[in-house]
């Protein structure tokens, strides 16, 4: 069941003017829904919710709608908000629709080039996905995903002070098929992520500086396994994320690897314990600079559940929580979230 992977390293974003920067695409990387985060981030073999992010084959095998939305309050003062709605359309299509926003509403203590402190900021994104599926036999489902991104992010100009660089990238896609291998207990899948998506920078400074972001294409490689404990339900995920460089030069041996694990527990009919570890890295420094690897790429370690709200709502009704590390220690990161299914 053990699957390898390397995991993705984007490129630089541009950086302008007061040196904004970061790495493209950095932002997808974390997990989205509370149930996804309690389980370390290891959500693509069979997602409850939130279909066209994890896995826009899942879909086509649904029996129902299932509508899904969240908040997350994370570590350094950055917050997520999301939507999902996913449906089937008789007899073998399915429909995903995803919208989120992750960033930074209030970002203090920026300065200039002569360390003048400049107004508060903030940093955007915002991410919609259309998925359409097929489910194309009792044991393969197969899908495809539509992906509009955009970003804003704050910058110097001499000229007229602070001011924002924004990029789109309209047109990019997801692939992703999903196998029941045992239909029922062990469910394997695979998305490849982010194909053709280029971000275009536009800045506005003294040269009216426009450039191209290029994100790595990414393979995701998920595991559902539903088993017992104690007699009563267990579901075990493992997800591994692999990076696909276009040029082998952009590779590294610094994060080229990661897994994430995490399990389910169903000891109660109404409230389902969960617990995971995310984004284990896998490289050299693993084996040759054990202090270095330490130090630099911590995982994430989570926890959460799940309460039934079926009884107040008269609807198959869950509320979600989870809280997470983040990858340097400064602070949680938790989400929580109400989904129903009709």
């Amino acid at each position: 069941m053990w699957l390898f992977g390397i995991a993705l390293l984007a490129a630089p974003v541009a950086t302008f003017a007061a040196g904004t920067g970061g790495e493209a695409g950095a932002y997808l990387l974390l997990p989205v829904g509370a149930e996804a985060t309690a389980l370390g981030g290891a959500a693509t073999a069979a997602p409850d919710f939130y279909a066209s992010w994890w896995n826009p084959a899942m879909p086509a095998t649904l029996q129902e709608e299932r509508l899904a939305a969240g908040r997350a309050v994370r570590s350094l003062g950055r917050m997520d908000a999301y939507g999902s709605w996913d449906f089937h359309v008789p007899p073998r299509v399915g429909v995903g629709l995803f919208m989120l926003y992750r960033g930074d509403p209030n970002l203090g203590d920026l300065y200039d080039a002569n360390e003048n402190l400049l107004p508060s900021a903030s940093y955007t994104t915002l991410t919609f996905m259309g998925s359409v599926s097929y489910y194309a036999t009792r044991r393969l489902s197969i899908g495809a995903c539509f992906n509009v991104f955009y970003q804003s992010l704050p910058a110097y100009n001499g000229d007229v002070g602070l001011t924002y660089t924004t990029a789109t990238s309209t047109g990019s896609f997801d692939f992703a098929a999903q196998y029941r291998l045992i239909p029922g207990v062990w469910t394997l899948a695979a998305v490849l992520k982010n194909i053709g998506t280029r971000l275009n920078w536009v800045a506005i400074d003294t040269n009216g500086l426009d450039e191209t972001d290029q994100y790595q294409p990414n393979l995701v490689l998920g595991s559902s396994l539903r088993t017992s404990l104690a007699n009563r339900p267990l579901i075990w995920n493992l997800d591994c994320r692999i990076s696909i460089y276009g040029d082998s030069t952009q590779s590294s041996d610094q994060g080229d690897v990661t897994l994430s694990t995490g399990a389910e527990w169903r000891e109660w009919d109404n409230f389902y314990v969960r617990a995971g570890i995310g984004e284990v890295t896998i490289n050299s420094d693993l084996f040759n600079n054990r202090v270095l690897y330490a130090n630099e790429f911590s995982p994430r370690y989570s926890v959460g559940f799940a309460y039934n709200l079926t009884n107040y709502l008269h609807k198959n009704t869950w509320f979600n929580y989870a809280a997470s590390t983040d990858r340097i220690w400064e602070g949680l990161d938790q989400q929580f979230d109400v989904a129903i299914s009709f």
